[in-house]
Order: C-alpha cells, then structure tokens, then sequence
C-alpha cells in the first residue's frame, strides 16, 4: 500500500511539473502561439499603379529610385539610363497588392525576425505624397515565407516568399535588353572569328568531302584549309544557338577600352531563317531561305570571371558567361578536324586519277546490267582487288601538321579525286625521312604520315596494277 501511494506522488509531481513547464514555454512566446492570428489572407498594401509617383528601393547597400510622370517611368539617379518598360511594369506590379498568411500582432523584438536592420525596404509614395514604407526582414525556410513591417508598425507579417524575391534586383535588372537573334545551330553556313589578327573559320563547302571546311588565315595568307569532321562541326555550332546575355553593364559606349571592347575578339556568324510570304491563300504560301548575319564583340573578362560583350551594331554593353564567350570565340583546328587525308568514298565521285612512276591511271566506274563495275583507263579492274587498296587511301591518318615542311623528293604518287559541281582535291605523297611520308595536298596542307602505312597503300596499289595489266 506504501509503494502505490508512493507512485502516486510521484506521478502527481511529474504531472505538476510538466503544466509548470507548458506555462514556462507559452509565457516564453515560443511558436509565437499567444500573440500569433490563425492563418489568414490579409492585405498588408494595396494601391493602383496608375497612381503611384514614385518607388524608392534599398537593397544591397544600394538605393534607386524610379519616378513615374506622364505613365513613364524613370530612373532618378541617372534620367538616361535606358528602363525596359515591360521589366518595369513587372517590377511596379509586385507592389500593387501585397497579402498576409498570418499576422503576429505584439512582437516583443523584430530583430527577432530581422527587421531590426532588413534586408530590403521600399518606399513607395501616391500623387498625394503619401509615403508607405515596406521593410522585409528575414526567410521563414519552415513556411515557405518571410517577415514584413509597414511603415514601422506594430504587427508583423508572414508573406509568401516570392514577393520578396521580385524586390532582390538591382537596376541592372531592369535595364532594356537587345535581343540576340534565335539561330538554328543546323541553318548555320559560317562561323568566322578575327582575333589578334587571326581568322579562323569554319564554313559550309560543297566542294569538301565532308561538307565543312576549316581555314586559318593569317597576314593575309591561308594557312590551313582543310575539311571538318561533320558531326563534330555539329557539335560546335550548338554552342551558337543558345547565347545570352548574363547582366546589363552600361550604355555609355565612350569608354570602351574599360571594357576590351575597343580592340575586341570578333565572332560574326552566317545563319539562314525561314520566312513565309504572306498570301490570302494559306495553302498557297511560300517559304523561302533568307541570309542572315550577327556579329558579337567580346571583350575581357570581370572580377566574377565573365566577358563584356555587345552585338557589332548594338547600343549597350553586357556580359556573357565565361563558357558562352570561350565557347563561341575559340575554334581550334584539332577539334574539328578528321585526321584522315583524304575521306573520300568512291561511290560519290566521278573519278579518281592516280600518278605513279610517270603513269597515269584514271579510275571510273559503269552500271551494267543492274551491276557496277570498276575501270582503270576504261579496263575493268577487279572490284574487290581496286576496294581494298582504295580503302587504304581514304583510311591513311596523318601523325601532324607542319607549315615548314619541306622536300626535294619527287612526288612517289599523285593522287586527284574529282566530283561533278567542281570538287577537285590532289593529293601528292612524298618520301621524307625515316619515320614519315610528307603528304600535300591542293588546298596548301602539309600532313606527316607514318610512312609504313604509305609504303603499305603504294604496294598494293602496285599490286593491283600488276594484276590489272595480265
């Protein structure tokens, strides 16, 4: 009996404790349940924008204040500074009515939810003259809202998160943005970059095997013209379709040395669009290709990293993203292309004309009979025998480039692939020490070939010809 009355006190105490300390916490404001309304929509602010006079925004150690007269507004620290108007009506917009989940009506310390010193404050003042003075203080992450305070009054408010978001801007953000032309990375014909007065281009040529051909031209002298990988010249262009500005920068165009801009890294850029004539008859419109050009000036880069820029005949200076800049301005040679010396497929040329020890031997072909047959001066020559060693041609890698290579070696074979519409590419191998062929080729290239794989090609190609004349 001692031992259940014992039990008794002790759970009675435990019970009096615990009431103790709900009293304790509530008393203490935790959860701010005493003084905080159940969640309600409230509007906190109102008013039409037709008749606000002025917005004065303080965020990021910085102040702007935009004026409104005669429905347009302006920037009051510098009246020149070119305002979108579509970015300010937005801006105007997130003012016009401002709403409340909830009210906590006798906050005992607003540093408690940072409106002791917040982070942004905006004023915004009627026709009349009328001042309201909003403060946002700091995130409540548990609700997805933050704190607000109207013209230092008592209450304070939750308010969706969102709305304090759209007043984190500087006037940067609003600033008027020239639009970059929407370019099909697939209706790209040129890309061209001038820089530190070199050109490298990569362009779209019928007369290359493979349809893109990369130059470099430098004193004014072509240093390199060679084809491009295809899918590798796709792969570049995407890097064109999808440029954007990172921030406005200014629209003082004086200065441009600040900037790079005066002496800046050129990336004009070749692009076709479709355009439909406008008819009566929709059935019976046309579309049409029509050429077009943009030309971006890029400059050095900021402390955060990004390139000034501006279009050729724009009117405001901007950044881009390092990666956008780098990936627009820069083509390098090895990334483009193939290594092989002469990617050419027989089935897509009319003829093939080889020189080799003072003979020459043009290779064609002929349907007959539902079957295509291979020639050398118009004899038949053994298909199999003429692909295997033609194989070998197209297959042939070089090792490098080298501009001042040189030989006094005659040409050990001369080699002219040719293709109706024009193309007409020779390619000359030359014996050039003991590791290496030196292969030229009519568009000025100069390739270093490993010189058993030369030596395997010549031999089979003496081979064929040995067979062909029995």
């Amino acid at each position: 009996m001692a031992k259940k009355k014992k039990g008794l006190i002790i759970a009675l105490t435990v019970l009096v404790l615990f009431s103790a300390l709900y009293f304790v916490l509530k008393s203490l404001n935790l959860g701010e349940e005493e003084t905080e309304q159940e969640a309600v929509v409230k509007t906190v602010f109102e008013i039409d924008a037709k008749d606000i006079s002025e917005i004065k925004l303080e965020y990021n150690g910085k102040t702007s204040t935009f004026l409104h007269e005669n429905d347009v507004w302006s920037y009051a620290e510098d009246e020149a500074f070119p305002l979108s108007e579509s970015a300010m009506l937005d801006f105007v917009s997130n003012v016009t009515s401002i709403e409340s989940s909830r009210e906590i009506e006798n906050p005992e310390d607003a540093a408690e939810y940072g409106l002791d010193n917040p982070e942004v404050k905006v004023t915004v003042q009627n026709k009349d003259g009328k001042e309201t003075v909003l403060e946002f203080g700091d995130d409540n992450e548990a609700v997805g809202g933050f704190y607000l305070k109207k013209d230092g009054e008592k209450p304070i408010y939750l308010v969706d998160s969102t709305v304090k978001q759209k007043f984190c801007i500087e006037v940067q953000d609003l600033a008027e943005t020239e639009e970059i032309p929407s370019i099909s990375s697939t209706e790209i014909k040129k890309v061209e970059i001038d820089k530190d007065g070199v050109t490298t281009r990569i362009k779209k040529d019928e007369a290359s095997e493979t349809g893109w051909t990369y130059e470099k031209i430098q004193a004014g002298k072509n240093v390199a013209s060679v084809a491009a990988d295809s899918g590798k010249v796709s792969s570049l262009m995407g890097n064109y379709s999808g440029v954007t500005w990172q921030e406005f920068v200014s629209y003082d165009k004086n200065n441009l040395a600040y900037y790079g801009l005066d002496a800046p890294v050129a990336v004009s850029v070749d692009y076709e669009v479709t355009e439909t004539a406008e008819e009566d008859d929709e059935e019976a419109a046309e579309e049409t290709k029509v050429a077009k050009n943009v030309v971006f000036y890029i400059g050095k880069q900021n402390e955060a990293g990004d390139y000034y820029a501006m279009l050729k005949d724009g009117k405001y200076i901007y950044t881009i993203s390092a990666a956008t800049a780098e990936g627009i301005m820069t083509i390098n040679e090895s990334d483009l292309v193939s290594s092989l010396v002469a990617d050419y497929s027989f089935a897509d040329l009319d003829k093939v004309t080889f020189v080799r020890n003072n003979e020459t031997y043009v290779a064609t072909k002929k349907e007959e009979e539902s079957e295509q047959k291979y020639y050398l001066n118009d004899k038949e020559v053994d298909k199999t025998v003429f692909s295997e060693f033609f194989s070998k041609v197209t297959s042939m890698e070089w090792q490098s480039r080298s501009i001042e290579a040189e030989t006094n070696n005659p040409s050990e074979m001369t080699i002219m692939f040719e293709m109706n519409g024009g193309m007409k590419v020779t390619v000359d191998y030359y014996s050039y020490d003991a590791n290496f062929y030196l292969i030229v080729d009519s568009k000025g290239n100069k390739m270093l070939a490993n010189k058993m794989k030369v030596r395997e090609m010549l031999e089979a190609f003496d081979s064929m010809i040995e067979e062909w004349q029995e």
